[in-house]
């Protein structure tokens, strides 16, 4: 395949705007220092904990994944711990990057020029990328782990480098310090390889190992501190049993519980969904608690079998069919029937937001399905790369529960397919057409 390099001085141009506009936003418009509550505020208590003992021994460490933490420590150690327009900054110079990664992503997988400038014209001014980046949050540096494993995988395919195998997987173990879910796409890509060898002759066994070499490294000093922080074996993080009571109980809010202890936590998209469950009280996507909306597990958070004892619970009590259609209305909410948070929560963020969601649903998700189906097709291999990442967000979905914020981050990827399914569509189009007209 001959790839015809876009005008960077184009792509300099537009990723320099994008920084602009989310420099604005983060130091003008919406700082995140002004939104330090709930999950914000967790991840910078977690930095100034690892700022005044690093070595110290706290098991609600290990609850959630510590990338987002660490990665505000790094930049508040480096520019001043009180210093908060800094890691404003490092939030947006994040964020502006999407954009040559999206246009080169898009420039390996749709001929022609002009798709990936406008994909980078897409990325400048995607809201919810924009906005997300005015938070503390996990999602925007997870989009670039996971857009940037997206590139280097075709980049891989395409030249058969060692060192793109090395730098996807640098980018699937960074990603994995911010959210684990990106290490189901490791077997997932396998699966492609083995399947569509004959389409992929660049990419070797020796690429498959030399990748997996930052995965292994960054999975071992995760489990270590895993271990020094509980003193039991885990790799990253001790929130997927509670995410997976979430899923199968449908409850809006769980409480763990011990003598001296409580904390309780509940999903946004769940509480939308209770809300609106009052006016759709039989809508197909629905909460359908199993066993109540609020309910209470004897341990702590970071203790894995009180959450799954729940979990077997409440699929005995809802049976396989109601568990079943929990797993489709989660991959619908992937899409639908509730707000990225942070902005949900906010009137003055709330109706851009449901916009900007629209127009995604409109004009990216109708022709990405075509570019994912196209993936299908056994030559079309390198497209089964990137579908590969979404196939493994809807498996995820499935197991745990459905979010439009957590599609969010693989939007990189799908705007790479929806530019190649409109280039399809209308191919196709153009072909049936008289040559009369065409011309």
């Amino acid at each position: 395949m001959t790839l015809r390099p876009p005008r960077r001085p184009f792509l300099l141009a537009v990723t320099l705007l994008a920084l602009a506009l989310r420099l604005v936003w983060n130091l003008v418009v919406h700082p995140p220092a002004d939104h330090i509550y709930s999950d914000m505020a967790g991840y910078f208590e977690r930095s100034t904990a690892l700022l005044d003992a690093p070595l110290r021994k706290d098991p609600s460490a290990a609850f959630f994944p510590y990338g987002t933490h660490v990665l505000l420590a790094l930049v508040r150690a480096v520019f001043g711990r009180e210093n908060h327009a800094a890691p404003a900054v490092v939030f947006a110079l994040l964020g502006a990057s999407l954009v040559p990664l999206v246009s080169l992503l898009t420039e390996r997988l749709v001929r022609g020029r002009i798709s990936p400038r406008i994909a980078a014209l897409v990325a400048c001014f995607y809201y919810p990328w924009i906005s997300l980046g005015g938070y503390f949050l996990s999602e925007l540096p997870f989009t670039v782990s996971v857009t940037a494993a997206a590139l280097f995988s075709l980049r891989l395919a395409d030249t058969g480098r060692a060192r793109d195998a090395f730098l996807f997987g640098t980018a699937v173990a960074i990603g994995a310090t911010f959210r684990p879910q990106i290490l189901l796409t490791l077997p997932l890509l396998f699966v492609v390889w083995l399947a569509r060898r004959s389409a992929l002759p660049r990419i070797r066994p020796a690429h498959l190992a030399r990748a997996l070499v930052p995965v292994l490294l960054v999975l071992a000093a995760s489990a270590a501190r895993f271990h020094h922080h509980t003193s039991r074996f885990g790799l990253i993080s001790a929130n997927g049993p509670l995410n997976y009571a979430f899923g199968r109980c449908h409850a809006v809010d769980i409480e763990a519980r011990t003598r001296g202890y409580a904390s309780s936590f509940g999903p946004p998209p769940m509480g939308y969904l209770a809300y609106r469950d009052k006016k759709y009280p039989d809508a197909f996507v629905r909460l359908d608690p199993a066993l109540g909306t609020k309910l209470t597990v004897h341990g702590t958070m970071w203790n894995e079998g009180p959450f799954y004892t729940l979990a077997r619970r409440c699929v005995a009590t809802t049976g396989l069919v109601r568990q079943a259609r929990y797993a489709l209305s989660h991959v619908v909410m992937l899409w639908g029937y509730n707000i990225v948070w942070p902005d949900s929560g906010s009137d003055d963020y709330r109706r851009p937001m449901r916009r900007a969601l629209d127009l995604h649903n409109i004009l990216l998700l109708p022709p990405m399905l075509v570019g994912f189906a196209a993936s299908l097709r056994r030559h079309l291999a390198r497209h089964a790369l990137l579908s590969a990442h979404l196939v493994a967000l809807v498996l995820v979905a499935m197991v745990y529960f459905g979010d439009v914020r957590y599609r969010v981050p693989y939007d990189g990827i799908v705007i790479a397919l929806a530019f190649d399914g409109i280039t399809r569509v209308l191919g196709w189009v153009r072909s049936i057409l008289p040559r009369t007209v065409r011309v």
